[in-house]
């Protein structure tokens, strides 16, 4: 038996915790997703977007891939960070697939090196372009994020070309990244006002590109869905950063709390995006498919002394949500091993050479979450803790089994 050409979705709830997640399921019986094969113990191997991602798309460690943070290199050193290696999209596209990747995280982006789709669109509010994240409007994401493939986060680069290119455009995008927020106010408005920013980050939009894409079979699918992704309040001094866990001055537990109980909020949107985007992939195609939903790292909110994602490597935020639609030609695999990221491309490809027992492949008798530094540079930040700093910046290893 061969299942070469299935159709194949992963979709990623960015920043969903396992905890969060599986309480969600538990309450939400009636469901799509308690159709779903359930993985109890599912672990990624880094702590933040992108080396989590490049270890689901390679079936590597990051120690192995090497897209990842150190003590010199950073999330924005995009030369010396990115992806370089073929990943599974190269290997389907072999075997006839068309992909589309479709993603609302700017890490999850071609400038990055995850350039192999036949299809890719961006769908996000923001564009992380000169080392901020800044909002633009919706004819200027097309040409922005054509320059970045090309000049990544060089800004006199990027500048020069759009002002070649069509200098209205150019000046319209120097107008809207001149404000402090580097927010046009009209667009932040219509944001926060109508489409429900900063807890809506582009997934309805992603819900409905999906629904309306003419897709090709066999086709392999990847959307991110950034909702349950800080920031959460939208304002200046009142969101959490990569900083705000290495700070000298403590975060008012209020303000936590209040973070906490967003996060909650835009994680039940996230996951009802995953219900609809799986609901339009079986209404579509049928059960004879694979849907993978999971997470790339989880988030802490004041849990162990530390706030936010990255360096660190915490159960809230290296334990992952992972179910699976699978064909019922294919046996459900009980195990108490745990699973992890990396095993997923191989689960994949068992699956296609048609292994009824493909789901063994998800789980292995160790697993690792790794993690080389702090992902962003924190260097001439007022206010940092240089002993916590010190000790983020120190290379770590947690194995589970």
């Amino acid at each position: 038996m061969t299942n070469d050409k299935l159709n194949i979705s992963v979709i990623v709830l960015d920043t969903m915790r396992a905890d969060i997640f599986y309480d969600m399921l538990k309450k939400d019986r009636s469901s799509v997703f308690s159709e779903f094969y359930k993985v109890e113990k599912c672990i990624s191997p880094e702590s933040w977007t992108l080396p989590a991602h490049a270890s689901l798309f390679t079936g590597m460690y990051p120690s192995q891939h090497g897209c990842h943070e150190s003590r010199t290199v950073k999330a924005l050193d995009i030369e010396q960070i990115k992806l370089r290696k073929k990943t599974i999209v190269t290997e389907l596209k072999n075997k006839g697939y068309k992909t589309y990747g479709i993603s609302a995280n700017p890490y999850l982006h071609p400038v990055y090196g995850f350039d192999e789709f036949d299809v890719f669109k961006e769908e996000s509010y923001f564009t992380d372009n000169f080392g901020s994240v800044f909002e633009v409007s919706e004819k200027l994401k097309p040409l922005i994020a054509k320059y970045r493939n090309v000049y990544g986060a060089n800004a006199l680069k990027i500048s020069i070309a759009m002002l070649k290119e069509d200098p209205n455009l150019f000046l319209e995008t120097a107008a809207t990244s001149l404000f402090p927020t580097f927010m046009s106010v009209f667009k932040k408005l219509k944001a926060k006002a109508i489409e429900g920013w900063p807890l809506e980050k582009g997934g309805k939009n992603i819900v409905k590109n999906i629904k309306e894409t003419k897709f090709k079979e066999p086709f392999f699918l990847f959307a991110n869905f950034m909702e349950a992704h800080e920031p959460y309040v939208g304002k200046k001094g009142k969101d959490f950063n990569w900083p705000t866990p290495f700070m000298i001055k403590k975060t008012e537990p209020e303000l936590v709390r209040l973070w906490k109980k967003l996060y909650i909020k835009a994680s039940k949107k996230a996951y009802n995006y995953g219900i609809k985007t799986a609901e339009t992939l079986l209404s579509r195609f049928g059960e004879n498919q694979m849907i993978i939903i999971t997470s790339d790292h989880g988030q802490c909110f004041g849990e162990h002394g530390f706030i936010g994602h990255g360096t660190m490597l915490y159960d809230e935020i290296v334990r992952v949500p992972l179910i699976i639609h699978i064909p019922s030609s294919f046996r459900s695999e009980k195990s108490k091993q745990s699973s992890s990221l990396v095993n997923i491309k191989q689960f994949i490809m068992s699956a296609l050479g048609g292994e009824e027992n493909a789901a063994a492949k998800l789980y292995s008798k160790e697993v690792f979450a790794q993690s080389f530094g702090i992902p962003a540079n924190l260097s001439g930040i007022k206010g940092i803790d240089k002993n916590k700093v010190r000790a983020g910046e120190t290379v770590k290893t947690r194995k589970f089994k």
